[in-house]
């Protein structure tokens, strides 16, 4: 099923950005790509689980896991940061196609209603390691997803 035009957009936005090997918020993201925040991210965190989705599917790296809420940029570098816990529920969803490090307890982003936003940092080193998978992709980004 193709992707929703927000999708594509962020997605685009994205590959852009890869290269810098850094972190990029959703306001960030917003903000270059026109599409709207809102209560709980908005179009901005619903196109950033339709990319995750295509990415498992194609076994690709995460490369929404490059998204990380403005107030938890913790890496001066820039180079990890915390996503919000939609992050996490994409990934209790999905079938890890592409094999990503998966540290316990993320099983219970499953539940409902889902663990608060601040108990992601419980999954840092597996977020890190989502983010390193970006950064270490050493093959060319499909055009479109």
């Amino acid at each position: 099923m193709p992707m929703s035009n927000h999708a594509n957009l962020v997605y685009h936005f994205l590959v852009q950005r890869v290269p810098e090997k850094m972190v990029v918020t959703y306001g960030e993201v917003s903000e270059a790509t026109g599409v709207p925040l809102g209560v709980a991210g908005g179009a901005v965190a619903k196109s950033l689980y339709e990319i995750f989705r295509e990415c498992d599917d194609r076994m690709l790296p995460p490369i929404s896991a490059i998204v990380v809420q403005g107030d938890n940029l913790y890496d001066k570098f820039r180079r990890h940061g915390m996503p919000g816990g939609g992050y996490l529920c994409a990934e209790a969803e999905s079938k890890n196609a592409a094999n990503r490090k998966r540290d316990g307890g993320w099983e219970r982003w499953k539940n409902t209603p889902r663990p608060a936003d601040t108990e992601t940092w419980t999954m840092l080193k597996m977020i890190e390691a989502h983010q390193d998978m970006v950064w270490d992709y050493n093959q060319e980004w499909p055009a479109m997803l």
